[in-house]
Order: C-alpha cells, then structure tokens, then sequence
C-alpha cells in the first residue's frame, strides 16, 4: 500500500506530517515549537484559519505533497467484537442504519422491531434533508484522528449511532419516546474504531487538523473533518484496521 497519512497518536502524527511535505520528522518538531506556531495554536479559529497552512509552509519550506489524494480516517460505532460485522466495508447512512438494525434486532422487543425500522429510516431521511441532502446522498461519516473518535466525548457519542438515540430522545428530527436502546447497546455490544482509507477533500485543512491534534495539551483539538461519504459505502479492502476501544 503507497503511504496513508494519519493521526493513530502523536507519533504517527508527525510522520505523517513529515511525509506530506516531505521533510524530516524533526523539521516537523522544529516548526512546532516555533513561536508564531504556538501563538496561532491558542485558538482553533487560527489553526482553521487559510492563512495557517501558508505560514507552515514558509517556516518549512516546504509545501505538502498535492499528489496524496487518500488519508486515514476513523469511523465510531459499536459491533458484537466479529469483524464479519464490516465485511460489506462502511456504509452510507440509508444503507447503514438499516443493516446496523438487522444486526441487533435480538436487542429489540419484537413487538417493537417494525416500529424502530421504520422509525430510524425516516430519522436518517429527515436528518439529511436538513443538512441540504439526501438520506442515500450522506454519511458514512468520520473523524480525522484515532483520539477524535475513540476519547473525545463527541466520538464516544456515536457509539451509539445517531439514529438510534433519536428513537429515545426527542430532538429537531424526531419525538422520541419510542425505545431506549443506549444501555443495551453499550451493555452488549463493544465500542469499536473502523479505521479505513478515505479520499481527502482539502490536504491542506486535513494537516491543519494534524497539526491542531499535536499542539493541543491533551490532543482534544479535533477541528474541521475532511472526510466526505456522499453516500458512498467504503469498500471492505479499504479498510485499514478494526479497533476495540
């Protein structure tokens, strides 16, 4: 497999930083404790900002390599722990919550099942409507560093997939009340972290995340996510690594 960037940990981080501009990893430490560097990382707005991948490249003199179309990205969900569970690789949000109810329908009572396929299928429909889509035009969905999506709280939230806590919690998209299926997924199932090679949107926002994960304390600066599904499932021999967290 040709090089795949991506953000497992720190470490990994900066070699993969190093390998988009192509220089050593101790450039990439020089430039990290640069002092505009650490003075731009006191606010995400910066690190997000146009002009933050423009001051990297001057201070490296280098500039990342626009050839790298593909990078690592990282999927939250639950499984049983049998890695059969992602044999038809990741899929868009139509597709996937319908498969992911098949799976753990001897966590539902049968009385209810109909109810809760029904009822998710029209959550995901309207969820992406609002967001200007489509329910087979979004998702899958996913983070840009391992930390992102398997500590930060936002990761550890879709453990449980978004659908799913709609059916309980009443919010924009639904009236919930329906059934609680939290506890017993959490009870049942393992949290798990699908790690896949995914086509990059923007190189140059995906270091910027890179680069916020490093300079953060406790590598909780997650910012922008470039990994656009559209729908599109990611085929099993794209997927890297399937991680229990």
């Amino acid at each position: 497999m040709s090089f795949i960037p991506s953000c497992d940990n720190r470490a990994d981080a900066i070699r993969s930083l190093a390998e988009i501009y192509d220089v050593s990893e101790k450039e990439i430490e020089r430039v990290l404790m640069h002092p505009s560097v650490l003075e731009i990382a006191k606010s995400d707005a910066e690190l997000l900002s146009p002009y933050f991948p423009a001051v990297i490249s001057m201070l490296l003199r280098s500039s990342p390599r626009y050839e790298l179309t593909h990078a690592a990205y990282y999927h939250s969900t639950s499984y049983d722990g049998d890695p059969s569970w992602f044999d038809e690789g990741l899929l868009g949000s139509s597709a996937g919550i319908d498969c992911f109810i098949k799976k753990i329908l001897w966590l539902i009572p049968e009385e209810k099942r109909s109810a809760v396929i029904e009822q998710s299928s029209r959550v995901v429909a309207l969820r992406s409507e609002l967001e200007g889509s489509t329910a087979v035009s979004t998702g899958p969905y996913a983070w840009n560093t391992f930390a992102a999506a398997s500590s930060s709280s936002n990761g550890i939230r879709y453990q449980v997939p978004e659908a799913i806590q709609d059916l309980w919690s009443s919010s924009f998209v639904g009236s919930g009340g329906l059934i609680d299926l939290g506890g017993v997924i959490r009870e049942k199932l393992k949290p798990v972290v699908v790690k896949f090679k995914g086509i990059t949107s923007d190189l140059e926002s995906y270091c910027s995340v890179l680069w916020g994960y490093i300079l953060s304390e406790n590598g909780e600066t997650h910012l922008t996510h470039t990994f656009i599904g559209n729908g599109s499932g990611v085929p099993r021999e794209s997927i890297i690594a399937i991680i229990d967290v």
